[in-house]
């Protein structure tokens, strides 16, 4: 029966984690929430990338008033690659968008199942799975802000935990690839949520060291007080260090392997104007949370503002809370017999109450101090570390619990189990009921981007060829796009002549122009590196017309077929380079690693 528990556990957890799910079977979508349109229309600019031929999409062809916008160089793209291969299999857009939530719903529960099952065992894998589901912050990003690409990351940060762990308990080759997979997925997902994550492992591989430490000198001690040398070089030649040098070695791999976005969006990154989306209402110092909202049970569908009256809940759950604080007192008791992996449970409590202080005003001379805390734009987005770390400590509490009440006998769960699973779900199911509205055939058009930007002027992005945010005015393609016709982004800005026939895709354009005499043709599309301009098969340089950073390109007298492709650059190049021999330095470390477990399997038998 005890090996039948952990398939219960995980089949139980995964159906009573429906009800935080079904909103996404009902008709409609949650635009009204923060970036509800933006999580459909993404999908719709990265489908037309997609179908114009590119292969990894960095130009968003209506954004900025239909001057196009380098939107994937910046927005890491795994999440809208998932979405964009539903939508390939012949799923509608919204439909596409929902099947992805639904998706990493599954992957990150099964995932923290997996964490909390490897310390605590399946009961307090279940609990544990269902507090991460439940937790309110993780259902204020899908349901509040519809923030898909942060949404996927949380899904991910126990499956990275869950690598590093087995990766350092038995180093070697296939554990080491999956944990660089693990990794670089999650560096390919959401930028900002790797940053937060980041802390919270470097933190557990310091403890994993410190622990290795203690048991070596432990070992070392004993062997000591025997005088026997050989013993002392079995000792200090401990796992801890090769332990290391593969963890070490996995994450330079997971970095490698997101090089095909990380180098560019470093290094290109100065080519837009940034500041606009870490100022204003982007500024941290206007978005920390009082201590009294971790608490409180009031939810909302509006934004973050300044003070402690903001629109949307910052809560962590009282039940979770709650089991958390029994996890932690759990770990905290020395004598009879404690919970296993104190340590770890430990260590989570310390995170998560660190993780709590830094998004309160106490903590801003910290976030003044740090280099590149702006991009982290809101501090309540530490939330991600604490719906990793309470569930966890939730799964802690319950093993306590179990143990507690029970002689041990029983492999089927205790009911102390079910009362807590049944109590997280049931507090937080009343926030899995976000507002839906109809599915518009606008919605999934770019005629979704151009109507939120009309909305949102202050949303509309910049180049560093930019000298002033983009007006209604400085766009007639907004009054194409309204009028659902075909865009014309070509016009003759100086000299005589006519555009015969023109045509528009993601990244490329093209015009056939009549020239009577010398003509300067103006496209109304940002320039940014990786724009290419033919005149008649042969390259031409490119103009750059202010005050918006247009693309114009001269021409001589006569016929000629204009041509415009959005390319890749030298750095672009190399990173796809650089991520294409990691896959495949990845995929041979998993082969060799699978030929050493049979081999090992057959010299046993």
């Amino acid at each position: 029966m005890s090996r039948r528990l952990p398939g219960y556990s995980a089949w139980l957890l995964l159906f009573l984690a429906i009800p935080a799910c079904l909103p996404l079977v009902a008709p409609g979508y949650f635009f009204n929430a923060h970036d509800g349109h933006h999580s459909v229309f993404f999908l719709v600019e990265f489908d037309r990338a997609i179908k114009d031929g590119v292969l990894w999409p960095v130009w968003g062809p209506d954004h900025a008033v239909g001057f196009g916008y380098p939107l994937w160089l910046i927005y890491a793209p795994l999440a809208y690659f998932v979405a964009e291969a539903f939508h390939l299999l012949g799923f509608g857009f919204t439909i596409a968008v929902k099947l992805a939530w639904l998706l990493f719903f599954g992957i990150g529960a099964v995932g923290m199942y997996r964490v909390a099952r490897r310390w605590w065992g399946p009961s307090a894998a279940l609990v544990a799975g269902l507090a991460y589901t439940y937790a309110p912050y993780h259902l204020v990003q899908i349901y509040v802000r519809a923030a898909l690409a942060e949404f996927a990351a949380l899904a991910w940060f126990p499956w990275v935990l869950l690598a590093l762990l087995q990766l350092w308990e038995s180093p070697g080759p296939r554990r080491a690839a999956l944990a660089a997979l693990s990794f670089g997925l999650l560096l390919l997902t959401h930028t900002v949520s790797a940053l937060i994550f980041g802390p919270l492992l470097g933190g557990f591989l310091l403890l994993e060291i410190a622990l290795g430490w203690r048991r070596r000198k432990g070992k070392k001690q004993d062997g000591a007080a025997g005088d026997d040398v050989a013993e002392n070089a079995e000792v200090i030649s401990s796992p801890t260090w090769p332990s290391l040098a593969w963890a070490a070695g996995a994450l330079i791999l997971g970095m490698s392997l997101a090089a095909i976005f990380l180098l560019p969006m470093l290094f290109e990154r100065r080519y837009i104007v940034e500041a606009q989306w870490v100022d204003a209402s982007y500024d941290y110092r206007s978005h920390f949370v009082y201590p009294s909202q971790f608490f409180s049970p009031d939810w909302g569908y509006g934004y973050s503002t300044p003070g402690p009256n903001d629109g949307m809940s910052f809560q962590i759950g009282l039940i979770i809370f709650i089991g958390a604080a029994v996890g932690g007192l759990a770990a905290l008791q020395r004598r009879g017999d404690p919970i296993p992996h104190r340590a770890e449970a430990l260590f989570l409590a310390a995170a998560g109450v660190l993780a709590l202080f830094a998004m309160t005003p106490a903590a801003k001379p910290i976030w003044d101090a740090l280099p590149l805390v702006g991009l982290v734009q809101f501090p309540w987005r530490l939330l991600a570390v604490v719906v990793v770390t309470l569930p966890l400590l939730v799964g802690a509490g319950v093993y306590w619990l179990e143990q507690w009440g029970s002689d041990g006998a029983s492999a089927m769960p205790g009911p102390y189990v079910y009362v807590v699973a049944l109590a997280v779900v049931l507090a937080s199911y009343p926030y899995a009921r976000p507002e839906l509205l109809p599915v518009r055939p606008e919605d999934e058009s770019p005629l979704a981007v151009m109507a939120f930007e009309l909305k949102y002027p202050d949303m509309r992005g910049m180049t560093r060829w930019s000298q002033r945010l983009p007006a209604n005015e400085d766009s007639p393609l907004i009054a194409q796009y309204l009028a659902g016709a075909p865009l014309e982004r070509a016009v003759i800005a100086e000299g005589q002549g006519a555009i015969l026939e023109q045509q528009s895709a993601a990244a490329s354009a093209s015009a056939h122009v009549r020239a009577d005499g010398s003509v300067r043709l103006r496209f109304y599309t940002y320039y940014f590196p990786g724009w290419r301009a033919t005149v008649d098969g042969k390259p031409v340089e490119i103009a750059i017309e202010p005050p918006n950073g247009l693309i114009n390109v001269s021409l001589p007298p006569g016929d000629h077929q204009v041509r415009l492709r959005f390319g890749s650059t030298p750095l672009r190049r190399a990173s796809a380079a650089i991520s294409i021999l990691v896959l495949v330095t990845l995929v041979a470390l998993w082969v060799a690693g699978r030929r050493g477990v049979v081999s090992s399997r057959q010299s046993d038998g």
